[in-house]
């Protein structure tokens, strides 16, 4: 008896288990066939779509971003593994236009140094001035300056930088005063001044210092000392019935000059010193001459 009232039991719980399963799944059925989504959530799902799929394309254009920026950083780096790999046009571009700018800035540079350059190491120039001569020991208080001046015209070529050398030409008058005394006597030999003028060619050579230039040096302060080689021409009639035979053939005369430069513009002092009598068995004749040039360079 006890047993077939468990079974009974047992029995009427299975049943009512499954009456109660199969109400959920109608319940369940009818809910999803009446369900009908709106305008609002559909747009709502959309957009939600569209936001992943931007979220998709950021994320994708991030990583080719990151891609070049890694290539561009192995390259420079030397990986060889990117030999073949094509470079962005832009980047090409621009390292082409800075490696031309820097060419032609290199090129200018380079050109401003050889012309500055040469023009320090080489330099012509053509000059024209006036000079004043007495012999040694001569005494000119009182005599007429004017009857002494004599003139010049020359060139020069001069090679070097701070420290060079300079050779040239030119052609020089030379003015001087000669005196010869009487006996005294009144029917004797009176006495006798007269203006002799002389000319030259001197050959000058120089070794000479810029103490001050310009960057170029262009302009600048200069020193020099030297030597010159003098032969006469010839010389004008005189009351001495002085002729050129009458000349020492060549002289040297040792010379000092400090010039000024200022652009292709320059003015030298020069003193002349002679070491020997320029007249034959004549002496004190020995030349002492100061002359400024005006000249230009190229």
């Amino acid at each position: 008896m006890k047993t077939s009232l468990n079974a009974a039991l047992l029995l009427a719980g299975v049943c009512t288990a499954s009456l109660s399963f199969g109400q959920q799944n109608s319940n369940n059925d009818r809910y999803d066939r009446d369900y009908r989504p709106s305008r609002q959530d559909e747009r709502r799902n959309e957009q939600r779509f569209d936001d992943r799929m931007d979220e998709r394309r950021d994320y994708n254009r991030r990583n080719d971003e990151y891609q070049r920026y890694d290539n561009r950083y192995e390259d420079r780096m030397g990986n060889s593994r990117n030999n073949n790999r094509s470079f962005d046009e832009r980047d090409l571009s621009r390292a082409y236009d800075e490696g031309f700018e820097d060419g032609q800035r290199s090129v200018a540079v380079e050109e401003r140094k050889e012309r500055r350059e040469n023009y320090k190491n080489f330099t012509f120039g053509v000059y024209a001035g006036a000079n004043s001569t007495r012999f040694q020991g001569e005494d000119v208080q009182g005599n007429n300056l004017s009857g002494r001046l004599g003139y010049q015209l020359g060139f020069l070529v001069r090679g070097g930088g701070r420290f060079y050398g300079q050779i040239g030409a030119e052609y020089l008058t030379s003015s001087s005063d000669f005196f010869r005394a009487g006996d005294g006597q009144v029917t004797g030999v009176k006495d006798i001044t007269s203006n002799v003028d002389q000319k030259y060619i001197h050959v000058p050579a120089y070794i000479g210092v810029k103490l001050a230039q310009s960057e170029r040096g262009i302009s600048g302060v200069r020193l020099q000392v030297g030597a010159e080689y003098a032969a006469p021409l010839g010389v004008n009639n005189n009351a001495f019935n002085f002729t050129q035979g009458d000349f020492a053939a060549a002289t040297i005369n040792g010379l000092a000059n400090i010039g000024f430069d200022a652009g292709p513009l320059f003015l030298d002092f020069v003193y002349h010193y002679g070491f020997a009598d320029v007249l034959n068995s004549v002496s004190n004749t020995k030349r002492r001459i100061l002359g400024v040039n005006l000249g230009v360079k190229f």
